[in-house]
């Protein structure tokens, strides 16, 4: 399953309910590795822990070759759900099991 995210409070519900999430991202390494710590269970103390849940933070697995349409990444629009500097395109982030 494939959810279209557009905003920081929605990434982590989606990882957490098994989804991959379909994020607009600036695709710097920095901004990657941040999407990483922010998304692990210790960092997200408003959340309950549930000890079925991967602890792990979320990755980059791809971009995929046909881009959303709906919505489009529009230059200097768009902004990377993680920094909020321009999204160059989506990219296709989870977390391993």
């Amino acid at each position: 399953r494939v959810k279209i995210v557009l905003e920081w409070a929605d990434f982590v519900p989606a990882l957490n309910s098994k989804c991959l999430a379909l994020i607009p991202w600036c695709e710097r390494e920095v901004c990657e590795e941040q999407i990483k710590k922010r998304s692990t269970r210790d960092v997200m103390a408003d959340e309950p822990e549930n000890e079925r849940e991967p602890s792990m933070g979320a990755k980059s697995l791809c971009l995929p070759y046909k881009q959303p349409e709906n919505p489009p990444i529009v230059p200097g629009q768009t902004k990377c759900i993680q920094c909020g500097e321009d999204a160059k395109r989506y990219a296709l982030f989870g977390r391993s099991y």
